[in-house]
């Protein structure tokens, strides 16, 4: 039996990493064939290293200026590795994602082990880990979460085997992997001072090894002045692009709100079994530091909260997948495992067999393992929408643009993923995820002015947008995707005639819609009045306001305002058709 318990964290990894490969294959067959990626993002990081292979410059066009517009300029790097032995872009992320994704569970598993000291807690550790839908789901998402996490656990592991140089560098290259490299440099140092700072080990606890946290400050210093110059350099701040615009753009976001996406976070699937456990132990760690006793899992802690600390204050903002919170996962099941198996052993008290103690543990370990199998399911379902979402619609309009535009057209666009990549063409990006200046635009009173100003001075011919995003009027789109759920339409971008709706405008247009499906033509005739007020030069807002008051029986206000949809869309065919039968209607 004790050979067999030997192997278990083995067999996890086994179905751990064979989890995400069951992901791609199943999505390939029930898309007939074609493979995709459930974030946009994926693009970014592959159009980036596409030019940095082909032209040697980190520019997201080979001729426009350098930009430090990857979150990530490691993975950015091994991508960009990866293109100098193959041009297919999907299998070099699948199977960079798969290694790290690998080296990953066996480092949580090394983890684990030393912390756990038990086979069985590290299997569960890892299957637990490895069996979120979230987790299984980004190794193949064409992004560095997996990349991440294998260095935030390495960094755990060296502080635990006292290795400071590899700490160190783990520590620096997890910063190059994703900017919350920062926040765990700053857990483990501030974990390093209260070491320092402790007294004697709690009774019957192992205490945290002595570490010579100098020479671990060498090298992640070297690395972290090296990322900082590396943003500075290709762009306007020590930080990459990518921090000021989502900063930016999800500042407004309600804290409250964000608290409770986290907690959603950390309890779902299996999660919820462990999470009061965790929670247990986060505590446990804090009466530990109050007593001035060496910690056992207390860097893990600080992991566990200072994620999410850092979001609320910064960011709040969790991305799709959670995927910015996921990295505090391992940690959290670390502590919540280990108050498991704490309360166990006491409940146990010395008792051989399957004692009560032993009976529970293992009923919640199957129970955590089942939910977290429900959640691997739910994960495959929502990795086979997400690819389909983004192969119908940005894949194929990034595509349809190489078809149907000439090789100088310039393409603006809120998505800037795989509409680049398949495109080909020049991108000019309205949030300032690879255009800096944008970022100081956004919310603010005079975005649209300025976009409009920015699309003269970079030669814009089309825009590529979502319709929720940014909702183009008075011009029939060249090209529409799936409208399903989202609508993303291509259009001409003629100066004068195109035009930008306000988003208050979009969002009044939406309430009058709903108002009319409920039957209160009036609201929604209130709505559309408040909305021109906003925005006058909309051609769809006139005519919904033509087709409500028509309802109603103004057909004298119905006409005026289907002219004037009309005098801003010149020739339209459906305010053509709604002006033909309210002419009908008042000759009847």
């Amino acid at each position: 039996m004790g050979r067999l318990l030997r192997f278990l964290p083995a067999a996890a990894i086994a179905v751990g990493l064979g989890y995400p490969i069951y992901l791609v294959l199943h999505a390939h067959a029930a898309s007939g064939g074609a493979d995709s990626f459930p974030l946009d993002d994926a693009w970014i990081h592959l159009t980036y290293a596409r030019n940095l292979a082909q032209h040697g410059r980190f520019a997201y066009f080979p001729s426009d200026p350098t930009t430090a517009g990857s979150t990530s300029p490691l993975y950015t790097m091994l991508l960009s590795l990866g293109f100098l032995v193959t041009s297919h872009e999907k299998a070099l992320s699948y199977v960079l994602g798969l290694i790290c994704h690998g080296a990953f569970l066996v480092a949580l598993a090394l983890w684990a082990q030393t912390r756990l000291r038990s086979a069985a807690w590290t299997a569960l550790a890892v299957l637990l880990v490895a069996l979120d839908g979230r987790v299984g789901i980004l190794a193949v998402a064409g992004m560095e979460t997996s990349l991440f996490l294998l260095l935030v656990a390495l960094a755990f592991l060296a502080r635990i085997r006292r290795r400071p140089q590899f700490l160190g560098v783990a520590v620096g290259l997890a910063v190059w992997a994703r900017p919350e490299g920062l926040i765990l440099a700053g857990v483990l140092a501030l974990d390093g001072l209260l070491a320092r700072a402790a007294g004697r080990a709690a009774p019957g606890s192992d205490p945290e090894p002595p570490l010579d946290w100098r020479r671990a400050a060498i090298p992640a210093g070297l690395l972290v002045l090296g990322w900082c110059a590396f943003n500075r350099l290709l762009g306007e701040s020590f930080l990459p692009n990518t921090v000021a615009a989502k900063t930016t753009y999800y500042q407004p976001n309600p804290r409250g709100a964000f608290l409770r996406q986290v907690v959603a976070a950390f309890t779902g699937g299996g999660w919820i079994v462990l999470f009061p456990l965790a929670v247990g132990g986060i505590v446990r760690e804090g009466v530990r530091l109050a007593r001035r006793r060496a910690g056992f899992l207390r860097a893990e802690a600080g992991w566990v909260l200072g994620l999410p600390l850092a979001f609320v204050l910064y960011l709040p903002f969790a991305h799709r997948f959670d995927r910015y919170l996921v990295p505090a996962l391992p940690a959290l099941g670390l502590l919540g495992i280990a108050a498991a198996r704490d309360l166990a052993r006491r409940l146990a008290a010395g008792g051989e067999g399957l004692t009560p103690g032993r009976l529970i543990a293992v009923t919640a370990s199957v129970i955590a393992l089942g939910l977290q199998a429900i959640f691997a399911a739910e994960g495959d379902r929502d990795y086979r929408t997400l690819c389909r979402y983004h192969l119908v619609r940005h894949e194929r309009a990034g595509r349809w643009l190489a078809e149907h535009t000439p090789p100088g057209a310039v393409i603006a666009t809120h998505d800037v993923g795989a509409i680049a990549f398949y495109s080909g063409r020049r991108i000019v990006d309205t949030v300032g995820v690879v255009l800096p200046e944008a970022v100081q635009h956004l919310h603010s009173e005079g975005y649209f002015d300025y976009l409009r100003r920015l699309f003269a001075r970079m030669g814009v011919t089309h825009l590529a947008v979502l319709r929720d995003w940014l909702e183009v009027v008075n011009v029939e789109p060249l090209f529409t995707a799936d409208p399903e759920p989202e609508i993303l339409e291509v259009f001409a971008w003629e100066p004068g005639r195109t035009h930008l709706l306000h988003p208050q405008a979009a969002q009044l247009n939406q309430r009058a819609i709903l108002a009319v499906s409920r039957g209160q033509p009036s609201v929604a005739a209130q709505l559309l009045a408040a909305s021109l007020q906003t925005d006058r030069e909309s051609s769809r807002t006139w005519l919904l306001l033509a087709r409500t008051i028509w309802a109603m029986g103004r057909l004298e206000e119905a006409e005026r305002a289907c002219r004037e949809a009309l005098a801003r869309f010149p020739g339209w065919p459906e305010a053509q058709q709604v002006l033909a039968g309210i002419e009908a209607a008042k000759r009847r």
